[in-house]
């Protein structure tokens, strides 16, 4: 493949890339189930449950392993 055949494929995935990046930070989009975890955590944090606390690290670590390989 040439140069001038690569320029194009690279463009479009670049754009395609930047598509799903958030613009304004330059940060990857938030994982939905990433939000949830880390805002029960932080709730749980807040209200002194170190329980709950406690099981929401472990889950985001499952879930991260599972999600976000």
């Amino acid at each position: 493949m040439t140069a001038d055949e690569l320029r194009p494929k690279v463009a479009e995935t670049n754009r395609r890339t930047l598509q799903r990046w958030d613009t304004t930070t330059g940060a990857p989009p938030r994982c939905e189930d990433c939000w949830v975890i880390k805002r029960t955590r932080a709730r749980a944090l807040e209200a002194g449950d170190r329980d709950t606390a406690a099981r929401m690290a472990t889950e985001m670590g499952v879930h991260q392993r599972l999600a976000h390989v």
